[in-house]
């Protein structure tokens, strides 16, 4: 059924290993800055049979064609494009930018989605300057370091660290700046109570990028939100802490 959405729009996209079921609520999942939707490898497999799960790559990352966009807006354009374009309505889950991305998608096309899960995200993504400025360096390779870092609890091993290195180059620095651009600029805290749509966040207790209370601010503004904070985990709560994120994903998805 994806596959008719890819017929006009081409796009990156993995799927679980089940057949589409018409019967089932669908997930289509937005990856975060510099990300594919190769980080939801554990959702793909751990909620296929329950939902018709998808995870797509923003264009210019992985499989999607370029280029990258500047904005959350464009992307939010391209992603409500690509669902337009074939049969399935689904509930988007957004990590991060990916997060940024669904909510101007439900404020914009909202009629194109039954619902959005917000993960470790916020209404509002300043980017430190000094991310921005190494990024745009001549090595940009330290900053691509501390994102990581930063992008996992405190006391995370350094082969997993290492890991999260190695797949975020994999991305053009370019649009990993442009990623991290477009999360600077974001900000529709202001338009929350325009959003009705049912929405659940879900965000880790460690999350040193996009604190619990990025995700209250939003709980508590946005009429009907729900959240779930998933203890030990901290912005990768969706690989560090699989199992609970998958089961509160399970639980909300059983709304549909």
């Amino acid at each position: 059924m994806w596959e008719k959405h890819q017929e006009t729009h081409p796009a990156g996209l993995l799927t679980g290993r089940r057949p589409f079921d018409p019967s089932r609520p669908s997930l289509l999942l937005v990856h975060g800055s510099g990300g594919s939707a190769e980080v939801f490898l554990p959702q793909l497999s751990g909620l296929a049979g329950e939902v018709n799960v998808a995870a797509i790559d923003l264009p210019g990352h992985r499989q999607s064609p370029g280029p990258a966009r500047e904005t959350v807006e464009d992307y939010a354009a391209w992603l409500g494009d690509f669902i337009a374009a074939g049969p399935v309505r689904p509930v988007v889950l957004g990590h991060s930018l990916g997060g940024a991305v669904c909510q101007m998608l439900a404020l914009t096309r909202p009629h194109l989605i039954r619902g959005m899960v917000l993960a470790s995200t916020g209404c509002r993504l300043k980017v430190a300057p000094a991310i921005l400025e190494a990024l745009a360096g001549p090595d940009p390779l330290p900053a691509l370091r501390l994102i990581v870092q930063f992008a996992h609890a405190p006391g995370c091993d350094a082969r997993t660290l290492e890991l999260g290195v190695q797949q975020l180059s994999a991305t053009p620095t370019e649009v990993i700046l442009g990623d991290f651009r477009a999360c600077d600029a974001f900000n529709v805290c202001h338009r929350l109570g325009e959003i009705s749509l049912p929405t659940w966040c879900l965000v880790g207790d460690r999350d040193q990028l996009t604190p619990a209370k990025y995700s209250q601010y939003i709980v508590e503004n946005l009429p009907g939100a729900g959240i779930t904070v998933i203890e030990g985990a901290g912005h990768t709560a969706h690989l560090e802490k699989p199992a609970a994120f998958n089961e509160a994903l399970l639980d909300f998805m059983a709304r549909f």
